[in-house]
């Protein structure tokens, strides 16, 4: 930029020239000329800084976008989970109920057969009419006098309708709930796909109007430079790209050195025993874990002889250890369901190669919202029809996924294992994303709407503190 106080100078100094070379000797620019130039080439600096500035925003914004689309993919996708639940567990209510409702109707046929052979054998026509009418068990049931002319057969046949009529009921009421609530898990995960749907709408909008405000401010650059577009366009290209490889870096290396955790103490139940003899104090109180036998260090504690206990005096007699001394101590919080070897692996590194290449076959289908194959994909369906081709069944969604699989630092990923992106990493509802490690630093995923599934360099940023294994 310093360069165009130069050109500034050398304008005012060929114009000078040209309006006196004949008569006169060139006039130097002025200050005034000097410092104009200068000004210019400050304005062009801050033009050129506040352009740089609003395309990193740009940048930052596209970001921004494809992570809404993707958190509005998932919460569709959970959406449709929990509606298939609710809709498998009201057909399950339907079919208790109408086995309740078979129970029922058998025991009325046995009153009525029972009704026929007491009218038959001289009983009451009179009961036989009440049981054969249509509210004839409801009063046989109520009244004690027509309940006393039956035999006890007879009375536990009618204890047992009234209780199967009674579970019918109950049975039947369920299952109307349990089919409301699937109807309006369904219209929520409707709701959820007109959201993920209109989410995906405004970041393409934003997306294309970012990209041609992105094109006129290169555009802009380049004159202010004086380079071309292209020049431009692949320096702010490799801005961007220098830019996610720091943040990849640095997440790198955050998630494969992660900080050394402060070891707990075990719990005890309450109370702790100090050993008033001990010179440290030490035990199972405050050792690490691993020292369950009371020592620190391996060695144990000094009680105040060789031989430990208390020396017994001249003359035999023996003094009593004094009793241990106990205080109240606080148990540790326990872990976390997500923390680290929680969660639960039934896969081999067998199984976890055969899922990467079941995977990878599948390299260039689409994705599709809360697809599950055969030929388009979300990332979870993606995940889970993979492991289940290789034998096991892993949950439908990417959160309860990582709540379902054995939590591994990053330095013992294999193949098959799975890697996710939340929002938030220390809540595993925030998740939003899952993918498969597919070996030497890549994975295999479904991505986003409007791509396809593919093989990618692993990104760190944004990942759950720990990865996965099936």
């Amino acid at each position: 930029m310093r360069a165009l106080v130069a050109t500034a100078a050398a304008m005012a100094l060929a114009a000078g020239l040209g309006a006196g070379a004949a008569v006169a000797a060139p006039t130097p620019p002025s200050e005034q000329d000097v410092r104009d130039a200068h000004r210019a080439v400050d304005d062009a600096e801050r033009s050129v800084a506040d352009i740089e500035l609003r395309l990193a925003e740009l940048s930052a914004q596209a970001d921004a976008a494809d992570l809404a689309v993707q958190q509005a993919g998932e919460a569709y996708t959970q959406a449709v989970a929990d509606a298939d639940a609710a809709e498998q567990e009201a057909t399950e209510a339907r079919q208790r109920s109408d086995e309740a409702a078979r129970s029922a109707e058998e025991a009325r046929r046995r009153l009525v057969t029972m009704a026929r052979e007491m009218s038959r054998s001289g009983g009451s026509a009179e009961l036989l009419q009440a049981m054969l009418s249509a509210d004839g068990f409801e009063d046989v049931a109520r009244r004690s006098s027509t309940l006393g002319r039956l035999t006890g057969k007879a009375d536990e046949a009618v204890q047992e309708f009234r209780a199967a009529q009674l579970v019918a009921g109950t049975l039947s009421a369920r299952a109307d709930e349990a089919a409301v609530a699937a109807q309006d898990a369904r219209q929520a995960a409707q709701s959820a796909l007109d959201t993920a749907e209109q989410t995906q709408q405004q970041a393409e909008d934003a997306l294309a109007a970012g990209a041609a405000e992105r094109a006129e401010l290169i555009n802009r650059l380049a004159a202010a430079r004086q380079t071309s577009a292209d020049v431009e366009r692949q320096r702010q290209d490799q801005l961007d790209a220098q830019r996610r490889e720091r943040e990849n870096a640095a997440a790198r290396a955050a998630a494969l050195n992660p900080p050394a955790s402060t070891p707990s103490t075990p719990a005890t139940g309450g109370t702790t025993p100090v050993d008033t003899g001990s010179s440290t104090g030490t035990g199972g109180a405050t050792g690490d874990a691993s020292a369950d036998d009371g020592s620190s260090s391996g060695a144990p504690a000094d009680t105040g002889s060789s031989g430990g206990g208390t020396t017994p005096p001249a003359g035999g007699t023996t003094t009593p250890p004094p009793p241990p001394v106990t205080r109240p101590t606080t148990p540790p919080p326990a872990p976390p369901s997500s923390g680290l070897g929680s969660g639960v692996s039934r896969g081999s590194a067998a199984a976890g190669q055969a899922a990467v290449q079941w995977a990878t076959a599948r390299v260039g289908s689409p994705y599709l919202w809360a697809g599950t194959g055969p030929d388009a994909f979300d990332c979870s369906g993606l995940t889970m029809r993979a492991w289940q081709a290789a034998g096991v069944n892993l949950n439908r969604t990417s959160r309860d996924q990582y709540k379902q699989v054995l939590k591994i630092p990053y330095d013992q990923l294999r193949p098959g294992d799975l890697v996710f992106w939340s929002s938030n990493p220390n809540d595993a509802n925030a998740i939003y994303h899952v993918a498969m490690w597919a070996g030497n630093g890549q994975i295999v995923e479904a991505p986003k709407p409007g791509e396809v599934v593919r093989v990618v360099p692993m990104r760190w940023a944004g990942t759950m503190p720990f990865a996965g294994r099936p």
